[in-house]
């Protein structure tokens, strides 16, 4: 059974630890990986015609229609959605106490994307249809390596469209700050895969190397967590739990005659 009540929203302990912990934990780990292995180049293989140079798959309409550009849309839609629901909440007075978290996912929803496509305007990786080996002009440099003399910066790192799915981690915070924990568990589940796949999409058509999808999510995931900082924690918010007992069947009509009578008495 749900029910509302005011409640501060502090942040949890628990999630505390994990929350900055693990995306600089996957960073680390990621900079290993692309440094001292060749992981990137290794996992774009498997979608290249050694023949033809060529990615096989990076004009597929599932692909490059459905995934790349019909999911935009959808969740270009749900954003909006959610700014409406902010002007609704000036127009229906139930919905006011949900205002900040409906700014929240907005705000996360436009900034995550933001910060990532910033990262590939500063950057200098290029996208593997660039590289040399795959049929591009451009000889490849691990991510804290310097570019060749006379190169230019390829502008292809993070993974931009892997956010459209990251992008839906803003759930994760707002189910979290109401007390729907395992809601919130359930749209973190459904955000990362979301990103993963849309992201890795785009590395079978050659857009991205693989680590550029994980450093996507890392960003996402941060600038979220800073918004949640400054719009969330310790504000009190409308906190919809569920009881663990089983709820009171109502009264039969019998019963409220009866004690309809003894009140009489």
């Amino acid at each position: 059974m749900e029910r509302a009540d005011a409640a501060c929203v502090p942040l949890a302990p628990r999630a505390r630890l994990w929350w900055f912990v693990a995306p600089l934990a996957l960073g680390a780990a990621l900079i290993a990986l692309e440094q001292l292995t060749d992981v990137d180049r290794t996992t774009t293989r498997f979608f290249v015609d050694p023949q033809a140079h060529t990615f096989p798959l990076r004009y597929s309409f599932l692909l490059e229609t459905v995934m790349h550009h019909w999911a935009k849309y959808a969740v270009i839609t749900l954003g909006a959605f959610a700014c409406a629901g902010i002007v609704f909440t000036y127009i229906v007075p139930p919905w006011k106490p949900l205002r900040r978290v409906l700014v929240f996912i907005a705000l996360s929803m436009a900034f995550a994307p933001f910060a990532v496509e910033g990262g590939k305007a500063i950057s200098t990786r290029h996208c593997p249809w660039d590289i040399d080996e795959f049929g591009g002009l451009v000889s490849y440099t691990h991510l804290l390596e310097a570019l060749p003399r006379g190169v230019q910066a390829g502008h292809c790192f993070p993974a931009g469209h892997a956010s459209t799915g990251f992008v839906l981690m803003a759930f994760y915070f707002a189910f979290y700050t109401v007390g729907r924990r395992r809601a919130a568990r359930r749209a973190l589940a459904f955000s990362v895969a979301a990103g993963l796949v849309l992201g890795f999409g785009r590395v079978v058509q050659g857009a991205y190397f693989a680590s550029h999808v994980f450093w996507a999510g890392i960003v996402c995931w941060s600038v979220m967590l800073l918004l949640y900082r400054a719009l969330l924690a310790g504000r009190r918010l409308p906190h919809l739990a569920r009881t663990d007992a089983a709820p009171h069947p109502a009264p039969s009509p019998l019963a409220r005659l009866i004690a309809f009578v003894s009140q009489g008495r």
